[in-house]
């Protein structure tokens, strides 16, 4: 290798090196954006009642753990969600506290929140810890795998 094929070789690292490193930096910073927006997508499908854009953010063999209860499967998943008559969600939110993405799956834990109202009856908030786990599927989308979360404590007086 000549002197000019060596320098032009360390021009042309010293130029993509940098790019490659940012791209590898910046991919989990788009994985969790992608995330986040996956869940803001579930939260604004449940309050909709939209349940058919709900089961988009599972994945076909998921797995949702509700207190005493296990649930597999989209259409499982869809039919859970689905208000029961004279029901309705009004607000529905997770915050996530600790997203930790590797490769293509990541964990998440947070904190959901969630208003209903059941006919005439004041709305009741509720609020508690769940884990989510997502994989990245064959089309790119962060889908849910695992879906569990606790019921609030109940008041004591």
């Amino acid at each position: 290798m000549s002197q000019r094929d060596l320098v032009g070789l360390t021009l042309w690292l010293g130029l993509t090196m940098p790019a490659a490193a940012a791209a590898q930096l910046e991919s989990p910073r788009s994985d969790s954006l992608a995330i986040v927006a996956a869940s803001r997508a579930f939260s604004d499908a449940y309050v909709r009642n939209d349940t058919a854009a709900l089961g988009l953010v599972y994945a076909d063999s998921a797995v949702l753990l509700p207190p005493n209860r296990e649930i597999r499967g989209r259409a499982a998943i869809r039919r859970y969600f689905a208000w029961g008559a004279g029901y309705r969600q009004l607000v529905h939110t997770m915050v996530s506290d600790r997203l930790t993405v590797t490769g293509d799956l990541a964990v998440d834990v947070g904190t959901w929140t969630s208003t209903g109202q059941r006919g005439d009856a004041s709305p009741a908030t509720a609020s508690e810890r769940y884990l989510v786990v997502w994989v990245r599927e064959h089309d790119g989308a962060w889908r849910i795998l695992y879906d569990m979360w606790h019921r609030p404590a109940p008041d004591t007086p």
